[in-house]
């Protein structure tokens, strides 16, 4: 059997290599932790208790591909919830080498003008404050390795609308404290990034580019794809660009997905790591 495609800079495997993957049940993170999984490495899947059954269904699906997998319930807006989660995921996988932050809770289409501080603190507490604990939490080890790799998702919504904006006004009104809160993990990762410079410990953000087809986005990608087919693109490009950040030489780098793909002039590949089905030799869109 031929091996997955390599990193750029780095070998095709990372047997050996220890992955928490927040946000896993399904959607991005699961697909980042498929590919993950794919190249050797032992990879612990994370989600909130609402998503019990399709987190274990998502780790169940790696073990039947032949990959290692575990998965740990925690709900990343409780501040003791997510205290020893870190801690968790290295006794179940021997380890944490790489941590992808892919959590998020994305508000109910509700305007800034409108949101209520709880919505707004919950929605901080997931996007901001968990990916930092979680960082924090990771980085004794890794240091003391000095080998690791911190990933954080970001979102296309982080873009500066035009104004007066000519979209669908629902979603830029709704989506602006949720871009805010991915625009501030976007610094934090640029601040760990020239922090750790050095240590072996590299951090880099990535976004979708703009509507990844996920089970969650599939009437939108549908809808959206049908007049603007440009602005949806498959998951695997998100797993993708994940893999080339974790296994690569990149840190401190914000990037979109087809960007980054574009970038390093690679064919996009099944989660497999090994069946090509594409390219992503377009950049995103403007």
């Amino acid at each position: 059997m031929p091996e997955p495609a390599a990193g750029i800079g780095a070998p095709a495997t990372l047997s050996g290599r220890c992955a928490l993957v927040t946000g896993a049940s399904r959607g991005i993170g699961r697909a980042i932790a498929t590919r993950l999984a794919a190249h050797g490495a032992a990879v612990v899947l994370s989600s909130s208790p609402r998503s019990q059954d399709a987190l274990q269904a998502a780790r169940d699906d790696i073990r039947a591909r032949g990959g290692r997998a575990e998965c740990l319930v925690a709900e990343l807006g409780d501040d003791e919830a997510r205290r020893a989660l870190v801690a968790q995921a290295a006794e179940l996988a021997g380890g944490i080498d790489v941590l992808v932050n892919n959590a998020a809770a994305i508000p109910a289409f509700e305007p800034a003008s409108a949101m209520t501080l709880a919505t707004r603190r919950r929605l901080f507490a997931i996007n901001l404050d968990a990916p930092i604990d979680l960082v924090q939490q990771s980085l004794p080890a890794m240091r003391a390795k000095g080998w690791g790799r911190i990933l954080n998702i970001s979102s296309d919504t982080v873009r500066q609308p035009e104004v007066p904006y000519a979209g669908p006004a629902a979603m830029v009104h709704a989506l602006s404290v949720y871009g805010a809160s991915k625009a501030a993990l976007e610094r934090v990762t640029t601040g760990l990034a020239a922090e750790l410079h050095g240590s072996g410990v590299l951090v880099n953000a990535l976004a979708p580019q703009r509507i990844a087809r996920t089970e969650r986005a599939e009437r939108v990608a549908r809808e959206v794809g049908r007049t603007r087919p440009e602005w949806v693109e498959p998951v695997e490009t998100m797993a993708e660009a994940a893999y080339q950040l974790v296994a690569g030489t990149f840190t401190g780098l914000v990037t979109g997905s087809r960007d980054l793909m574009y970038r390093l002039q690679l064919p996009l590949h099944a989660l497999d790591g090994r069946t090509v089905i594409g390219d992503c030799m377009t950049p995103g869109v403007a």
